[in-house]
């Protein structure tokens, strides 16, 4: 009942009709689609303290900054009182709502060549690759307080210190004791989407149309390319062989790279952290789900069990990312 409580509040702000609102997901925010005359667009509610308020802020002025410098992006759109956000609030709880247009085709299907393959690499990296180009050169407005900088992950769950879980938690530790020493200057290290994975993005003749920057920080452009290998030989690998893995994960950076490199420059030092920046991506996933782990190994599913068996298997036999022997 609370949401909807919420829900008309932000009808009324956005200046729609409630009842054009249909469910898309719940993960890290509320996420809803709605009608607007002809249009679609998407409402995205965000529970976070107030002084979150600030780091949206950020994000909605630079996603405007990318737009207006030709990045194909789901453009914010304002409040009936001309703002780019609203707040309400529900008892303790706050919500933070932010409206976007929606972006025009579909989401990737490996099983389609028009929704996967070289062409959808190729204009994804040069999708990246301007975004970077443009973060270069953007400074955040005065009045804006900035998103945040990458930073050593804070995990104190004492039951990942045996076993298995404590090799996780060491390489971790590892990879970002590494991270942390490497340079951070205009060419390398800038605002970036951190979080451009196939479920963000749409494609439509093979353009890309890029949205949900609710995970941007400043950090390192290479980490960014890194992120989206990652997924993409998660997701979109045909066969789970390791053979078939590598023969992916060299063909799309190929092609991935080769669209960058059409918008920004990379020099090989940060080309060649690419593989360790897909390990760091790869160990994280562990401690989305671990890092409040209650130490019952019951409830872990079998799924999750078999994971962490196979990474310890790797991380033992010094095999990186995933099985896979990247070469660039």
């Amino acid at each position: 009942m609370a949401i909807l409580k919420i829900l008309l509040k932000a009808a009324d702000s956005f200046e729609f009709n409630v009842e054009t609102l249909v469910f898309l997901s719940n993960s890290t925010n509320e996420v809803y689609q709605f009608t607007k005359g002809d249009q679609l667009y998407i409402l995205r509610l965000t529970q976070k303290p107030h002084e979150y308020m600030d780091k949206i802020q950020a994000e909605v002025d630079w996603i405007y900054y990318l737009v207006k410098n030709g990045v194909r992006a789901s453009l914010p759109i304002k409040t009936r009182d001309n703002q780019l956000t609203a707040i309400y609030y529900d008892e303790d709880n706050l919500y933070i709502a932010t409206a976007f247009h929606a972006a025009t085709g579909r989401f990737f299907d490996k099983n389609d060549d028009q929704y996967w393959g070289p062409k959808v690499f190729s204009n994804w990296g040069e999708t990246m690759g301007r975004m970077h180009r443009l973060s270069k050169s953007y400074t955040a407005s005065e009045v804006l307080v900035k998103r945040d900088c990458w930073s050593i992950r804070n995990i104190n769950n004492p039951h990942l210190q045996r076993g298995s879980f404590y090799v996780l938690l060491e390489k971790l530790i590892s990879l970002e004791r590494t991270i942390q020493l490497l340079p951070r200057e205009r060419d390398s290290f800038g605002l970036i989407h951190n979080d451009f994975h196939p479920y963000n993005f749409f494609i439509d003749d093979s353009k890309i149309t890029v949205f949900d920057f609710d995970d941007s920080i400043y950090g390192w452009f290479s980490s960014d390319i890194a992120i989206a290998a990652t997924h993409a030989v998660w997701w979109g690998v045909q066969k789970e062989e390791r053979v078939a893995k590598n023969e992916f994960v060299q063909m799309f950076l190929h092609e991935f790279l080769n669209g960058y490199g059409k918008e920004s420059h990379l020099t090989e030092y940060w080309i060649e952290t690419i593989p360790m920046f897909m390990e760091y991506r790869n160990i994280c996933s562990f401690f989305w789900w671990l890092d409040k782990w209650d130490g019952n190994e019951s409830h872990l599913t079998e799924e999750q069990r078999n994971a962490i068996n196979n990474a310890v298997k790797l991380i033992e036999r010094g095999i990186p990312f995933d099985g896979c022997d990247i070469q660039i």
